[in-house]
């Protein structure tokens, strides 16, 4: 009898023991600590960044816009470095945006002799940007207008490019990006003989690439559908043959870009056609 009464209550035990091991291993565990799930970052809409084009100014207490006649003049800012087309020509220079406060550094241009009205406009642009010293932004991401303020009473006003296919640097990648080989020179030039493929990489405002004679590297300015350097250019000296479809004096001066798929079309001041292939 006494050996039934212990075997009875091992076997309750063991029941016992076997139900606290399922309730257990049912039970949710929680550990100490917080536990922050991941999240992605909303662009930062508090600073300029990315491409815009000037579509107004006010110069000492006259209002005024962009000559129609003339290819608007644009600035793109990359976190570091500001870079835009002024008229004629590109420049490039430091920048330092902060709590609305925005300053340039020296203002590097281009060298290119321009016809009189672009010289005169390209001239009251970069003044006024050189007396920029606050900016404000209104609109959303690929809607904004950026107004810079210049001197005491001066201003700018930019509308932001990243909705017709500019570069900008808000997480939208922009259709230009890529390696670009030249598939078809313009009429009366030739591919270069090297083995090499005359190409370019461009990756938001930085370019390199191989010119058909030369490797290049440079800051790009790629605004209002114009592709040129924006800045000086880290370039080899090898001189071309004649006739060779060189990139570099092409970008030097700039040329209309168009994207259609992994097709690109630069086009020269001359009407050249320069056609890529991505």
């Amino acid at each position: 009898m006494t050996s039934l009464l212990l075997r009875g209550r091992a076997g309750l035990l063991l029941l016992a023991l076997t139900l606290a091991a399922s309730s257990l291993a049912a039970a949710p565990v929680t550990l100490s600590g917080t536990f922050t799930p991941p999240t992605t970052a909303a662009p930062d809409n508090s600073v300029p960044i990315g491409g815009y084009t000037l579509v107004s100014f006010t110069d000492n207490g006259q209002t005024g816009a962009p000559s129609p006649q003339l290819q608007r003049p644009t600035l793109s800012f990359d976190g570091q470095r500001a870079s835009g087309f002024a008229g004629c020509n590109t420049f490039g220079g430091s920048y330092v945006a902060r709590q609305q406060v925005l300053r340039f550094g020296g203002l590097v241009t281009t060298r290119m002799a321009c016809p009189a009205a672009q010289s005169t406009a390209e001239r009251q642009y970069l003044r006024l940007l050189r007396g920029v010293n606050r900016f404000e932004i209104s609109g959303p991401p690929g809607n904004q207008t950026l107004t810079l303020f210049s001197g005491k009473a001066d201003q700018l006003t930019f509308m932001q490019n990243v909705g017709s296919g500019e570069v900008a640097f808000s997480g939208i990648r922009s259709p230009y990006d890529g390696t670009w080989t030249l598939v078809r020179p313009p009429s009366g030039l030739q591919l270069s003989a090297d083995a090499r493929p005359t190409q370019f990489t461009l990756r938001g405002t930085d370019i390199s690439g191989f010119d058909g004679c030369n490797t290049f590297s440079a800051r790009a300015n790629l605004s209002s559908g114009r592709l040129s350097f924006a800045g000086p250019v880290n370039v080899t000296k090898v001189p071309c043959p004649p006739q060779t479809a060189s990139l570099t004096p092409l970008l030097t001066v700039g040329a209309e870009a168009r994207v259609q798929g992994n097709t690109l079309t630069l086009i020269s001041a001359d009407g050249g056609q320069w056609v890529f292939s991505r």
